[in-house]
């Protein structure tokens, strides 16, 4: 685990995801503070039409990209800059069919070293890997030294988790759920 503060580790951009079902006030509260305190460069939402509706403007003039999860038509509509995939390479290569080259898509990574390895043959803007599972762990750990694509540290259960993951050399870092609490906690994660 890493002790290092995190003025002295690498640079780290947050990749927001806020859990399913939060009121879209409070995600809009949280996302404000968000990025007023940090360097937020993503945020990942449920294809809801009035949580969107709700943040999506706020996150644009925040300069923030907004990606939707799993749901490739429904970013198409909302003018999303992307899908964040979950489900698998085959569905990462069909987002960037329907919502074409320009637009962000990822994909989470899970299980052997081989499903990070043949999404990142493809046309992928990142890997993600969760950071709450032994796994994810030591996919993340791998793959940084030995591949280019930019990798995303999800679920760290804690800030300690945040920063070894950072330590570890993720490009993107999903802060530990407790950030959407309030936006003082968002502000000060």
């Amino acid at each position: 685990m890493s002790t290092q503060t995190a003025e002295d580790l690498p640079n780290c951009r947050l990749f927001l995801m806020p859990p399913s079902g939060l009121d879209a006030d409070v995600v809009a509260a949280s996302l404000t503070a968000a990025a007023r305190a940090g360097d937020v460069a993503c945020l990942v939402l449920p294809p809801d039409k009035a949580l969107t509706d709700k943040v999506m403007p706020i996150a644009q003039q925040e300069d923030i990209a907004v990606l939707i999860r799993d749901d490739s038509r429904f970013a198409a509509y909302q003018k999303a800059d992307g899908v964040h995939v979950t489900t698998g390479i085959e569905d990462a290569k069909a987002a960037h069919n329907t919502l074409g080259r320009n637009a962000s898509v990822g994909v989470v990574a899970s299980g052997s070293r081989h499903a990070p390895m043949e999404a990142g043959e493809t046309d992928i803007d990142y890997i993600a890997f969760d950071r709450g599972s032994p796994a994810g762990v030591d996919l993340l750990t791998w793959w940084v030294p030995l591949f280019e694509v930019p990798c995303v540290g999800l679920d760290a259960a804690d800030e300690a988790a945040c920063l070894d993951a950072i330590s570890s050399g993720a490009d993107f870092i999903m802060p530990p759920a407790a950030m959407w609490n309030s936006a003082d906690e968002a502000a000060r994660l």
